[in-house]
């Protein structure tokens, strides 16, 4: 028991009162039991103990019982959890899918109604030339929703110890063309930050869905400046963030769709609208939480909060 559970316990027989409750014991040979207990002190004439009697009676099989019922319990709220969890998963799933594949397959019926329709052999050669570029833009999608789900389901995601400046580094190298195209200037500011410990796999796809949004959507108007950073939080949080001054985002107009599937801001042939959806999945698939303050003409900078494993 607890050093306060002892002190109540002496300070209400110590005044007189009767004290009544559950006592932890071991016994000699290193057995816990419990037991029942009742003590009454005996006063004197100065209504001070002088002596105390004690009432107990053996309860270990009933709080073996409770602990039972207890762990019983806790798995079963561990369940509901994961069934709640898993029937968000699918609605989110079905939304998602109802959303997103409905247009291409409608404009697929509606090729292959033209087809059925036409009587001419160029017409139908020309619509099933059409109907190609749809599949492709509906596997496309549907391979995207898979990854997405596979992301949510890898619980068992291994986490890697790595140097946090060095990983950012090597992934700018894979952007080397883009940035001496653009006159990118990017800036690395880790606050003293070395060692993390994440999935590996994770962080590299973020920062490199990240910076790539920041090198595809500058402003024509002046050089890319880009700022990744990670800096302390309380506790055992880290925060990191990847600024830059773009063309920005009106999140008056966008603020709920920002992290949606399939959801571009901007006229680009490279836009798909799946990075920051995949970006947001990996996040919360590690615990953390990411948002965005953005100005249209200005820039954009995207928060991350993720909790350091490493600490």
């Amino acid at each position: 028991h607890s050093k306060d559970f002892i002190i109540e316990l002496w300070n209400t027989i110590k005044s007189g009162r009767v004290w009544k409750g559950e006592l932890k014991n071991k016994a000699k040979d290193g057995t816990i039991y419990w037991v029942d207990t009742t003590i009454v002190p005996f006063l004197n004439e100065d209504g001070k103990p002088y002596q105390y009697l004690a009432i107990r009676s053996d309860i270990t099989e009933r709080k073996k019982g409770e602990e039972q019922i207890k762990e019983s319990n806790e798995r079963a709220v561990e369940h509901a959890k994961a069934l709640q969890y898993k029937n968000e998963q699918l609605v989110d799933f079905c939304n998602i899918v109802s959303h997103n594949l409905r247009a291409p397959l409608i404009n697929i019926s509606m090729l292959v109604d033209y087809i059925e329709q036409s009587d001419s052999d160029s017409e139908k050669e020309e619509m099933l030339l059409k109907i190609k570029p749809v599949i492709n833009h509906l596997m496309e999608v549907f391979n995207e929703l898979v990854e997405s789900i596979q992301v949510k389901q890898d619980t068992d995601v291994a986490y890697d110890r790595f140097d946090l400046k060095e990983c950012i580094e090597k992934i700018l190298i894979g952007f080397e063309t883009q940035i001496i195209d653009s006159e990118a200037e990017i800036s690395i500011q880790t606050d003293g930050i070395t060692d993390i410990q994440f999935p590996h796999k994770y962080i590299e796809s973020i920062f490199s869905n990240l910076i790539s949004n920041a090198l595809k959507y500058s402003s024509g108007n002046r050089k890319p400046l880009i700022l990744v950073k990670a800096s302390k939080l309380k506790e055992d949080k880290i925060l990191l963030t990847v600024s830059d001054n773009g063309l920005g985002i009106d999140l008056k107009l966008h603020k709920d769709q920002l992290f949606k599937i399939r959801k571009t801001f901007h006229l680009h042939p490279d836009a798909k609208g799946f990075g920051l959806f995949m970006t947001k999945t990996q996040v919360e698939a590690m615990g953390g939480r990411i948002w965005a303050e953005s100005e249209p003409g200005e820039g954009s900078t995207f928060f991350i909060e993720l909790k350091n494993h490493l600490v």
